[in-house]
């Protein structure tokens, strides 16, 4: 294990490695390896074992002298472990997974014969994550067909679902089934207001003829709904209000589904809703707030269990062929500033960008001291991640936030 440790120091052996287990170390280097999966997450790069040594015990102050020793001895021993190729990391790691699934599919055993909450959804799930690392006989790949028209047909599939900002269109022709979307704000700053006006304002993803269905676990369902309802008819909440019992006709929800999520539902759950409705596009709001389910992830960093989700999430929308887009948390960092990137992005912020296709942040102006009203209505749409069409930039835009509604 520390021949293990010292390894996963590389940057290289370390992306090799993929997710890491935690749990299958034993406590002290249990730490040692959260730390070093904080480190890579932080510095992107190659780190050494004295430097691992001086974060460590930078995040881990509260320890006593007789602890402080322990770690002394057991860096000394990483130190002096031999590091072993990218490859076999790799491997042994696939190893580690299967030992530790196996460890937790018994333990959903016996919970399920004791009548707990066990399912065996889960227990189905833990193998199938597994089973990446066992080959099997004959090869996976046939080849894709190469007639002219399909190849032509799945180029015109690549902005299926356009967005209704011109200067957002622009540069951006649209998403298509099996992209993978995240958008990053601060709160307060016209999040929930982004989606419901890209799905319900004239020209967005219900006029396109999309079905479009948004998982909520911020605000309640209804207050989303409401959003919805505002950028669908162009009317503030009192003008709703207003109009109660005439305005029917005019909230386009034939296509539309919003629900609440909770901690019970997690990513196994949001499947589950794939496989059944098999939507175009799913609004995830917040992703980051969304459990990966299991023991193990309990017993994760938290930038270990984001860049864990953020992957699972991005293998939906391939494995469903839906356009998902993940709406995620920015840092303090963000705050009252329009000119913003990844490095912003709360905890796991090279997990998240690795799994996108397109990361759009919105940044707002700095409310100024003492001023009434709503505040500033312009927003800056940085595109800091684009497969899609590789540009990348600000857009201005403006929000009326009263109608859930972004204009150019």
């Amino acid at each position: 294990m520390l021949d293990l440790i010292k390894s996963l120091c590389s940057k290289d052996a370390f992306k090799s490695a993929g997710p890491i287990p935690v749990t299958a170390f034993d406590k002290e280097p249990k730490r040692v390896v959260e730390t070093l999966i904080g480190a890579h997450d932080r510095f992107d790069r190659d780190i050494t074992v004295g430097e691992l040594r001086h974060v460590f015990f930078a995040d881990n102050c509260t320890l006593t002298e007789s602890q402080k020793d322990t770690y002394r001895v057991l860096f000394a021993k990483i130190d002096q472990a031999d590091a072993i190729g990218s490859d076999v990391v790799a491997d042994v790691m696939k190893s580690l997974w299967r030992v530790e699934t196996g460890r937790r599919v018994s333990e959903l055993g016996f919970e399920l014969m004791e009548g707990g909450n066990s399912n065996l959804d889960k227990i189905k799930k833990l193998i199938e994550d597994t089973s990446d690392g066992f080959v099997g006989s004959g090869s996976p790949f046939d080849g894709i067909d190469l007639n002219p028209d399909y190849l032509l047909s799945s180029l015109e599939m690549q902005s299926k679902w356009v967005f209704n900002l011109t200067a957002l269109a622009e540069r951006v022709p649209g998403v298509s089934p099996g992209h993978f979307v995240v958008v990053g704000s601060r709160p307060e700053t016209g999040k929930t207001s982004s989606h419901a006006s890209f799905a319900m304002s004239p020209g967005g993803w219900i006029d396109q003829g999309a079905v479009v269905h948004v998982l909520c676990n911020e605000e309640p369902a209804e207050r989303v709904a409401l959003r919805y309802m505002s950028a669908s008819t162009n009317k503030t909440e009192n003008e709703l209000l207003a109009s109660k019992g005439k305005i029917n006709g005019e909230f386009k929800r034939t296509n539309l589904l919003i629900d609440k999520m909770d901690d019970t539902h997690g990513i196994d759950g949001i499947e589950s809703h794939l496989n059944v409705y098999s939507p175009d596009i799913l609004v995830l709001d917040m992703l980051d707030k969304v459990s990966t389910g299991g023991a193990s992830s309990s017993d994760m960093p938290q930038h270990e269990r984001l860049r864990e989700l953020y992957r699972r999430t991005r293998d939906l929308a391939t494995k469903y062929n839906c356009a998902i887009f993940g709406y995620s948390q920015l840092s303090a960092e963000a705050e009252g500033r329009v000119n913003l990137n990844l490095s912003m992005m709360e905890n796991s912020r090279t997990g998240k960008a690795a799994e996108a296709d397109l990361m759009i942040l919105i940044g707002k102006y700095a409310q100024i001291e003492g001023s009434a009203g709503e505040g500033d209505p312009r927003r800056v749409l940085n595109i800091a991640k684009n497969k899609i069409s590789g540009w990348h930039g600000q857009i201005h835009v403006m929000l009326d936030g009263r109608k859930a509604k972004y204009d150019d």
